[in-house]
């Protein structure tokens, strides 16, 4: 092909070039998502409940290199093996999308870990419309294989000035709406420490104080476990500021199908018996997840029913976050097995501190008394 006509070629077929660029980068992102914590994968297929057709550990293995061999092939190989990865990244997608439109036909609102222990997020709808736009795409793909049967390295080196900008301007749209979802997301809220008077609680080690901007306690409830004659998951329901009306509150919202919530889980009682001066509450989605925990007799669980206040708190699988008593978050929502654990540590360690320092400061007032009335 002369280079003129493969430069409007590729200029013709820049939109399923994008297409293909969308698809490569998803299964790379996975891809290397999954390889650097393989349990995800095994969590995934027994949250999506795909275990009782699917070799778990097998699946674990191969998924991830699987993603990445298409990713590969994808952007590096022409002619038939062009189409034959892209028929094979459709089949993949399609998968995919069915798993996920099962889930929520089915209302499961386990996390899929679609990227790993990164999406922790519970399976919705919003799933199902982010998948079936990559199912999209992958359609995309394979029409661009057919037609051009060249690497999408070879198109994009084919490409001019016009295309590069649409490239570009593409890639600068999909850029801005990641960095609104991560914000929105994932925003790590700089944690401070709960105590009895939250209004003036310091910052957490290494923190500043404006970095954390309280905001108002949701008008939002949970559930407690359902008594003796009532149903599953319909047990009494306690708004979320009533509950921190009388005592500070840290609610670590867990699931032990989660794979990466097990260090948290396994932390709860000590979490409990550590902070006597809090309440600290497990909170899972469904009741019978209660069954699957072993919890302190005196520690007070709630259900949060399709997870719709967890939702309000990111909706992510391990997090937390601290209720004051005067109706503000008190720090959190932080979210991962490691910022959780981080989190509840730093409030422990901030509590002991001030214990230590009250118990300093009524010693000292002690010797002052005593010595007062030596002198008198």
């Amino acid at each position: 092909m002369l280079p003129h006509a493969e430069s409007t070629l590729a200029n013709a077929m820049t939109p399923l070039v994008l297409c293909t660029l969308i698809i490569i980068v998803t299964l790379a992102v996975s891809g290397v998502a999954k390889i650097k914590e393989p349990t995800s994968t095994v969590t995934a297929i027994v949250n999506l409940k795909l275990d009782q057709w699917l070799p778990v550990k097998p699946i674990a293995k191969i998924l991830p290199w699987a993603e990445l061999t298409l990713a590969a092939a994808l952007l590096l190989l022409p002619g038939i093996w062009q189409v034959l990865a892209a028929i094979a990244t459709v089949v993949l997608f399609i998968g995919y999308w069915a798993a996920i439109a099962r889930a929520v036909v089915q209302g499961n609102t386990a996390t899929c870990n679609c990227f790993g222990s990164a999406s922790t997020a519970p399976v919705s709808m919003f799933t199902l419309i982010r998948n079936t736009a990559l199912l999209m795409a992958s359609f995309g793909a394979l029409i661009g294989a057919i037609v051009t049967r060249g690497s999408v390295l070879t198109m994009l080196l084919a490409t001019d000035v016009d295309g590069w900008l649409w490239l570009i301007g593409a890639g600068l749209a999909a850029l801005v709406l990641w960095s609104i979802h991560r914000s929105e997301q994932t925003v790590r809220t700089v944690e401070q420490p709960v105590t009895d008077q939250p209004a003036e609680s310091q910052p957490l080690p290494g923190n500043e104080a404006e970095d954390y901007l309280r905001s108002p306690i949701p008008f939002a409830s949970l559930r407690y476990p359902a008594k003796k004659g009532e149903k599953s998951n319909e047990g009494a329901e306690v708004n979320l500021r009533y509950l921190s009306a009388t005592q500070a509150r840290l609610l670590i919202f867990v699931s032990p199908t989660c794979g990466s919530c097990q260090p948290v889980i396994e932390q709860l009682a000590d979490w409990h018996q550590r902070l006597p001066m809090l309440g600290v509450h497990p909170v899972v989605s469904s009741e019978s997840y209660l069954q699957q925990m072993d919890l302190p007799a005196d520690m007070q669980p709630f259900v949060d029913p399709e997870s719709k206040t967890g939702m309000l708190f990111g909706g992510a699988t391990p997090s937390a976050v601290a209720l004051g008593t005067d109706e503000l978050l008190a720090g959190g929502p932080v979210y991962g097995s490691d910022d959780v654990t981080r989190f509840v540590e730093d409030i422990i360690g901030e509590m002991e501190h001030a214990s230590a320092e009250t118990a300093k400061a009524t010693l000292v007032q002690e010797e002052a008394i005593k010595e007062t009335d030596g002198e008198a």
